[in-house]
């Protein structure tokens, strides 16, 4: 399998490097409507000359569908720019892979902080591979991990598989907060999951996730 989070890089900065050429060619006007039409053609030229791997196909096909059904609301070119920008914070420069190594203190400290933010948080269930399971909290925010990855999912103190952590309440505060930590997380569902009432979300070894990985409300690209 292809590095996901590397091939989404290279999409994404392909097609605005390739839109600003046309700009500074005088080829494509700067201006809403001429930078979707440019993109959803873009996209669709690559899905059909097979350009990336086809680790990304699903994510071409979901922006070609969006961007030829709801037009400038698809909003691509912001979407395009803000994958760019907060894949480069995570994994550019040269501190970039010890940033992005996920340890079991980084996310005990994480997991402190969730819970000094009012975060009800829970390590002591086992909830992965059991069936439909339910969490009795008191609040109305919970983060909950399951008991048996905590111990399967790492080498020593090194994360080495991917990790579901279940995620009820303010899903915007959780991924905001997260990011703040040095995680990336990768929604898979917002609130039917194995865990009743939560949303699961995974964090990969390294940030290196197998699909686009959730983005912060408050993160601005430039």
């Amino acid at each position: 399998m292809s590095d996901y989070y590397l091939e989404i890089q290279n999409v994404v900065n392909a097609a605005l490097a390739e839109l600003s050429a046309e700009h500074s060619a005088g080829k494509v006007a700067d201006a809403p409507v001429a930078n979707n039409h440019f993109l959803v053609h873009w996209v669709t030229k690559a899905i059909k000359s097979q350009r990336f791997h086809r680790c990304v196909s699903d994510d071409l096909l979901r922006w070609q569908k969006a961007g030829r059904s709801k037009g400038n609301q698809s909003e691509l070119l912001f979407t395009f720019k803000r994958i760019s920008a907060y894949y480069a914070q995570f994994f550019a420069g040269d501190a970039a892979a010890e940033c992005n190594v996920i340890t079991d203190k980084k996310i005990e400290q994480f997991l402190d902080t969730m819970e000094q933010a009012d975060w009800e948080v829970s390590t002591s269930e086992p909830l992965v591979g059991c069936g439909k399971v339910q969490i009795f909290t008191d609040g109305q925010n919970s983060l909950a991990l399951c008991a048996e990855q905590c111990e399967s999912c790492f080498d020593g103190e090194l994360l080495v598989k991917p990790m579901s952590w279940f995620v009820r309440g303010y899903h915007a505060g959780f991924i905001e907060k997260a990011a703040e930590a040095g995680f990336m997380v990768h929604k898979r569902t917002d609130y039917k999951s194995n865990v009743k009432y939560h949303g699961e979300y995974l964090i990969y070894p390294g940030n290196q996730g197998q699909q686009v990985a959730e983005i912060p409300l408050s993160f601005k690209a430039d």
